[in-house]
């Protein structure tokens, strides 16, 4: 698959730069104390190797490790205070996207954290790219191929659990594709390509309770905002997309909640597009278009 000639490709190019293993991980209370200092690493720390080591914290059951320590100090080096350049977010972005394939298909067990979260994580990544360029167009074209199979793939799409928090990995992939859709190496074949997997994802599951809807409308929302936004491809897939009659008296449940996924979807677009009022032209195109395919669907 080209997907996997991608990934290949990119593990490869890192396995020299990979950094010695340590010893042994450093404790919780190691990366709790990082987050309580503001997420300053400690004074010469192999920040680096200590980033390859924050990764393995996406799959604890541990909501406060997972996503308050973990994923917070993550944002912090990663985007915010940029501490980790180009040539250090190889080997974790590879580490990643390994992640995204733990276990893949399996449902109901803990191995969901480590690939949400993962997803999350390259979210940040992407996002750094669209602001620095710290990736190639070869490594996010891999993180495109990556993210839409995993999107794919991922059968565990529980929301939340009032134990161990937040698993969300439709959202978390959600925001994946959000900052890649945003990216300068997106061609209009891709946009095609992000559109039907969205899709997919949205008719082919039980219906989303946890703002999964939402937060594939604003991943909608960035193919809008391109400047090279496929207008007549994106008019297209709304008549792909948009679902059809019910084809029986008692139809399976299952095309029941993927339609109201997809009206859940179409409905929470048309209120961003309506109330981006500053937005470009294209805005304004959508939103009639996505309006008018949400006509007689209530």
């Amino acid at each position: 698959m080209l997907y996997a000639r991608r990934v290949a490709l990119l593990c490869v190019c890192v396995i020299g730069v990979l950094p010695a293993a340590a010893n042994a991980a450093h404790p919780p209370e190691f990366w709790r104390a990082i987050a309580n200092a503001k997420f300053e690493p400690p004074a010469g720390a192999d920040v680096p190797a200590l980033a390859l080591e924050l990764c393995d914290l996406f799959a604890s059951p541990d909501a406060e490790l997972r996503d308050d320590v973990g994923y917070s100090t993550f944002v912090a080096w990663t985007f915010q205070k940029k501490l980790l350049d180009a040539a250090a977010l190889r080997p974790v972005t590879a580490t990643l996207l390994k992640n995204l394939r733990v276990d893949i298909g399996s449902t109901g067990s803990d191995a969901v954290f480590r690939r949400s979260f993962s997803a999350l994580a390259l979210g940040v990544v992407a996002a750094r790219d669209n602001t620095d360029h710290v990736l190639s167009e070869a490594e996010s074209r891999a993180l495109l191929d990556a993210a839409l199979q995993y999107l794919n793939d991922e059968k565990d799409v529980r929301g939340y659990d009032q134990t161990k928090g937040w698993m969300h990995s439709a959202a978390h992939t959600a925001d994946l594709i959000k900052f890649l859709a945003r990216g300068r190496f997106i061609t209009t074949t891709d946009q095609a390509r992000v559109l039907d997997a969205i899709a997919r994802k949205m008719s082919a599951n039980g219906v989303f309770v946890y703002g999964e809807d939402e937060r594939y409308a604003r991943a909608l929302l960035s193919i809008v905002n391109r400047s090279d936004f496929d207008r007549d491809g994106f008019a297209a897939w709304l008549t792909r997309a948009r679902p059809g009659p019910l084809k029986a008296a008692l139809p399976p449940a299952a095309d029941l909640q993927g339609r109201q996924n997809i009206k859940n979807l179409l409905s929470k677009l048309e209120v961003l597009l309506s109330a981006d009022l500053s937005g470009p032209e294209s805005v304004a195109f959508a939103r009639d278009r996505v309006r008018a395919a949400l006509k007689d669907l209530f």
